[in-house]
């Protein structure tokens, strides 16, 4: 008799961090009202809407915002995230929808996403954010 010998403990599969947009509705606001972007792998373009009112944000939330959305935090995985050269909230950690909103006032910004060892920074230089009507 042969017996199968299992592998109880796998040595721990590399983690993946895979940015997606999100659709629908972000904070309650429609995603289009504060975004018309592409996002390839890594590098955003196209444009980020000025809001002029975002109280789902923050009370006196206006501006420039970018919603992302993590795969692998709505599968469970703790995703930690942090927006370099924030003026407000720059880091956190996702909830289980994995969708972020960052306020956002330069296409010089970075975020990035970290999963574990594995981390992915999003390019924002062929981002144009519009400007106050």
């Amino acid at each position: 008799m042969i017996m199968m010998h299992k592998n109880l403990h796998p040595s721990p599969a590399t983690k993946k961090v895979t940015v997606a947009l999100p659709e629908g509705e972000v904070l309650g606001v429609d995603v289009s009202t504060i975004q018309e972007v592409e996002l390839n792998d890594t590098k955003v373009t196209g444009t980020s809407k000025y809001v002029q009112s975002f109280p789902q944000f923050d009370k006196e939330a206006k501006g420039n915002f970018l919603a992302l959305k993590c795969e692998e935090a709505a599968k469970g995985d703790s995703i930690e995230w942090e927006l370099s050269e924030a003026q407000t909230k720059g880091s956190g950690t996702l909830d289980e929808d994995g969708i972020l909103v960052v306020k956002i006032h330069s296409n010089t910004q970075t975020i990035t996403f970290k999963n574990g060892e594995t981390s992915k920074k999003i390019d924002l230089t062929g981002l144009t954010l519009s400007p106050a009507e």
